[in-house]
């Protein structure tokens, strides 16, 4: 029996070790798309409005007003109880992440 406690021994030594990765390894991976992601931050300079929003999404999206308005109604969906500015906000911030 005594020859068996250092395989035990590593066995548990082992076993908590992957424990303890597995547990860490879950708060350093990056968000997946189907995640929610954080909010866009509030603190930075003075707010753009929504005309000025739309000025830079449009841009992003080569002026195509289709694709826009898609994309506007698609958000529209997802965050009901948002701002046109703020559902603007949030367009420009996926499209910023998304083509780093």
């Amino acid at each position: 029996m005594e020859s068996w406690t250092p395989f035990i021994l590593l066995g548990l030594g082992l076993l908590a070790l992957w424990l303890y990765m597995r547990s860490g390894s879950s708060t350093r991976r990056p968000a997946r798309s189907g995640q929610r992601r954080p909010a866009p931050s509030r603190s930075g300079p003075a707010r753009l409005t929504a005309g000025q929003w739309e000025g830079r999404v449009l841009n992003q999206m080569r002026g195509d007003r289709a694709r826009f308005e898609r994309t506007l109604a698609a958000k529209r969906v997802k965050h009901p109880r948002a701002s046109r500015e703020e559902l603007l906000e949030i367009i420009h911030e996926e499209y910023v992440l998304d083509n780093r």
